[in-house]
């Protein structure tokens, strides 16, 4: 009796690569390329701003951080985005919802309840866990928004070519983001913790796995952590 397989003309030899082969099938059935998800950590306090959420200061486009952040990763290839909030949550997702509507790309919210006391190390883990059927996720802090949408891409295209564990990308031998994590380390990273030292508990761990990627763009390492932060880069707009 011919089995499913012999059925449709498919004849696949009884061994352990078939088993991989049907495996990977099952897995691959409803989509044929592989899924790229974007996670922005947003829920910080940022008590270092005292007169506003840090992430709603307008830089020179017109935009707020937080927007310049979201639409970094919107006007990449990534296939949909999820923005981890805790602090002025509301406000946050009411600042993000219109520009979001302008994109296919599906866009979604996940609340960290536990943002005050868990830190980014709980931030990321309820990021990955909404991301757990994407094959790759790219993770950056939200006060980070001049990141190109181009380097996005390429880091995009390093993984689909190459599928390393971690891509970082560089500016002058400086690590920078956002850091590519492949899935099969998703498990671990909902391990992490503050005291463990966070994502760089997995980035040492899995050092020579790491695949770095120089870049001309300053932009992937500028964060504003403080106002004279804010006031410097303003002051040089």
């Amino acid at each position: 009796m011919l089995d499913t397989n012999q059925k449709k003309g498919i004849v696949l030899p009884f061994n352990r690569d078939c088993i991989v082969i049907q495996k990977y099938l099952s897995i691959w059935k409803f989509r044929l390329v592989p899924m790229i998800a974007g996670i922005i950590l947003a829920a910080g306090e940022s008590k270092r701003f005292p007169s506003q959420n840090k992430l709603l200061y307008e830089l020179s486009s017109g935009k707020s951080i937080i927007e310049s952040t979201v639409l970094a990763f919107l006007n990449s290839n990534i296939d949909y985005l999820y923005v981890v909030t805790g602090h002025d949550a509301e406000v946050i997702e009411k600042i993000i919802t219109p520009i979001t509507s302008e994109f296919e790309k599906k866009v979604k919210f996940v609340y960290n309840e536990n943002y005050k006391s868990g830190g980014m190390s709980s931030s990321v883990i309820k990021g990955i866990t909404a991301v757990n059927k994407a094959d790759a996720a790219l993770i950056t802090p939200a006060d980070i928004p001049l990141i190109p949408s181009e380097l996005i891409n390429i880091m995009i295209t390093k993984f689909l070519s190459d599928t390393p564990d971690i891509i970082i990308p560089t500016h002058d031998n400086r690590k920078g983001h956002p850091i590519l994590f492949n899935s099969v380390l998703f498990p671990e990273i909902r391990t992490i913790s503050e005291s463990k030292r966070g994502l760089k508990q997995i980035t040492t761990k899995y050092k020579k796995q790491i695949l770095f990627l120089p870049t001309q763009d300053a932009g992937i390492l500028k964060d504003f952590d403080t106002p004279k932060d804010m006031n410097k880069f303003l002051g040089c707009q």
